[in-house]
């Protein structure tokens, strides 16, 4: 599964992947009313290191140094596909 290398500049992806979900609201339903597709869910976020949750796809929201925020980990056999859109250039630190 792609995971960025440690150390390298994190990239833009789109994950695609099939989500665990509901068929109902909480309420009785008939066997023949439940969708058989998978839920595809489309995420897009910052690949984190491989090192970060294992046999996982980690994306952030938000990305600072070493520092990230609204993590995703999503287990590697649901996802159906990554798409990388971009590099994140690491800004120069300001004196």
């Amino acid at each position: 599964m792609r995971n960025r290398r440690k150390n390298s500049s994190p990239e833009i992806v789109v994950v695609r992947w099939h989500d665990a979900h509901a068929d109902s609201a909480g309420t009785w339903v008939e066997l023949s009313d439940i969708d058989p597709d998978p839920l595809l869910v489309t995420s897009v976020g910052i690949l984190l290191p491989a090192t970060t949750k294992p046999k996982h796809v980690s994306i952030a929201q938000s990305y600072a140094d070493e520092l990230c925020d609204h993590v995703i980990h999503i287990p590697e056999k649901m996802v159906v596909d990554v798409t990388v859109l971009g590099i994140l250039d690491k800004p120069e630190k300001s004196s």
